[in-house]
């Protein structure tokens, strides 16, 4: 198996045009579905690098974080839950609807965890996802109203998007965010062990 490599690094400015276009995207279906939100979930940690700017254009302070991490355990990478759901100081209704906030989700499955938790305490919630890069799995998924997001990737995770053309990369796979280590962005797909402090 050859090992993964990140070929182009975005820049702020480059993910900034992308929450724009997510952005976008998001207020045009609320307002098509007659959807508003009642909280954001960020799913930590690349997922705050979403929710907090939807949060100031849906002028909102109710973000509730979660973590998962991938983590290698016993010759495979297992996501594992890192945080639970915090207290709120803020009541919400019976059956809220939150915007669920990832930004690279490759394969869906921290997105399920993050739901599956949520409905513990919220059996009736529903969720609208958000995230820089489509994610076809969120369609299948029922407790999922609809989906929002920047650049649409085929099942090969390759886009058309003008600011990975300009770029001169077409699979997102091979791209590292603004922020990332690209050596720990690696560690998981290359099955390598990743020393955090």
């Amino acid at each position: 198996m050859s090992e993964n490599t990140i070929q182009y690094k975005l820049s702020w400015s480059e993910y900034g045009t992308l929450v724009e276009d997510l952005w976008k995207d998001l207020d045009e279906k609320l307002k098509q579905h007659s959807v508003k939100t009642d909280a954001i979930i960020a799913i930590l940690r690349e997922g705050v690098f979403t929710a907090m700017p939807l949060a100031y254009k849906l002028n909102t302070y109710k973000v509730i974080p979660i973590q998962f991490k991938y983590i290698l355990y016993d010759g495979s990478n297992e996501p594992k839950q890192i945080t639970k759901t915090p207290e709120l100081n803020y009541t919400l209704p019976e059956n809220p609807v939150f915007l669920l906030c990832d930004t690279f989700p490759s394969g869906g499955k921290t997105k399920t965890l993050a739901i599956e938790e949520f409905k513990k305490l919220y059996p009736g919630a529903k969720f609208i996802f958000a995230s820089l890069m489509q994610d076809v799995s969120a369609e299948e998924n029922k407790d999922i109203l609809f989906s929002a997001y920047a650049a649409d990737v085929n099942k090969d995770w390759e886009t058309t998007h003008p600011v990975y053309a300009k770029a001169g990369v077409t699979n997102v796979l091979y791209t590292a965010l603004p922020w990332g280590n690209i050596d720990e962005e690696l560690a998981g797909p290359n099955m390598t062990k990743w020393d955090y402090n």
